[in-house]
């Protein structure tokens, strides 16, 4: 395990400026994913970039009766849904905090991956910076025996490059239908689905928010 950690590095900050107590901590321990008895042939839902749980709270509370898992490095976001999750008494929710492509390459793990959401992945929009994108060719290929027959991948984002990006490998794929491929059905602001403050951001800046969903086939 510690060499595929060390393999991915992490851009980015994994601690904000907020000043969280030593109680903080613990309490978003006991949230923690084990890789050894959380997933107990359940059917796992992947919120990847979770930041402080918006999206995570939604499908939660959508899906009672599947694990949850919010992916996330960024410690503040992690505390804070925690916190949620207690107010809200929401126990089918658990947090992997390292990066996603350590848990998407153990082999050893039984996962019945149903649905995957990525809403506002880092679209690192510098050419020379494109190679840190999460989603491309190696990701899909990662993802595809993990994944159940008709499982979902929800992506969202505001940068166009990135949506080009993502659907030539979707093409290159050849394992996943794209079902929103109407351009009518692009537009997130459309859709009933939770808008985070990422979206908000967009909105803010002038950007649309477009979302592909996409299933397996």
């Amino acid at each position: 395990m510690n060499e595929v950690i060390n393999k991915y590095k992490i851009f980015g900050r994994k601690k904000g400026r907020k000043k969280f107590q030593n109680i903080d901590y613990n309490v978003s321990k006991n949230y923690l994913l084990n890789l050894d008895t959380d997933f107990n042939n359940k059917k796992v839902i992947l919120d990847i970039g979770s930041g402080a749980g918006e999206n995570t709270l939604y499908l939660a509370q959508k899906y009672p009766e599947k694990l949850i898992v919010a992916c996330e490095i960024y410690k503040d976001g992690n505390i804070n849904l925690c916190k949620k999750l207690m107010e809200k008494k929401i126990n089918n929710v658990k947090i992997f905090d390292k990066n996603i492509l350590i848990l998407l390459e153990n082999n050893n793990l039984k996962i019945l991956l149903d649905e995957i959401w990525i809403l506002f992945p880092d679209p690192w929009p510098k050419k020379r910076h494109n190679k840190r994108r999460l989603i491309n060719d190696a990701f899909f290929t990662k993802i595809n025996f993990k994944f159940v027959f008709g499982g979902k991948i929800i992506i969202v984002t505001d940068s166009v490059s990135y949506i080009i990006s993502i659907l030539s490998s979707v093409y290159n794929s050849k394992n996943y239908k794209w079902i929103n491929d109407k351009p009518q059905n692009w537009q997130y602001a459309n859709t009933d689905l939770i808008k985070t403050k990422y979206y908000q951001k967009a909105l803010n800046c002038n950007r649309k928010s477009m979302i592909i969903i996409l299933s397996k086939i």
